[in-house]
């Protein structure tokens, strides 16, 4: 074999394997955290709290800034709001993320509470075939 062809077989090898990392980084998604999240990102995470039963791995596609909690804030919720007012595993933490399910519902997200943080790399193509599966 020349080194010709042995250079040509070598980039080869390296485009695949680029492509390949590539395409697997891209359905796969990058690690990240949703306390950085930007509007109109794609995520998709466990999350530690689902209510009522639903599925714990969520994809969901941020629809406003990360919204910071302070301590008081907290306590003052803990004290007024009725919801999930006697559920023993809810608890609020610090940074709340708005996000827009693939069916069209908008939930909200204690961030301290995901897993598994996924940023989609081709987050709009992605969320767009999940809205499509479901309907």
């Amino acid at each position: 074999m020349s080194n010709e062809m042995i250079g040509l077989v070598a980039g080869v090898v390296g485009v695949i394997a680029f492509v390949s990392w590539y395409v697997f980084a891209a359905i796969r998604g990058v690690t990240s955290s949703l306390v950085t999240a930007k509007v109109g990102e794609i995520y998709n995470f466990d999350y530690e709290q689902p209510h009522k039963g639903e599925s714990r791995r969520v994809l969901a596609k941020v629809v406003e800034p990360v919204y910071s909690l302070e301590d008081y804030t907290i306590r003052r919720l803990n004290a007024i709001s009725r919801y999930r007012r006697n559920d023993p595993e809810f608890k609020r933490t610090k940074h709340l993320v708005t996000c827009e399910m693939p069916n069209g519902d908008i939930r909200n997200f204690y961030v301290e509470r995901t897993k598994n943080v996924r940023k989609c790399v081709f987050s709009n193509r992605l969320f767009r075939t999940a809205v499509a599966a479901m309907l």
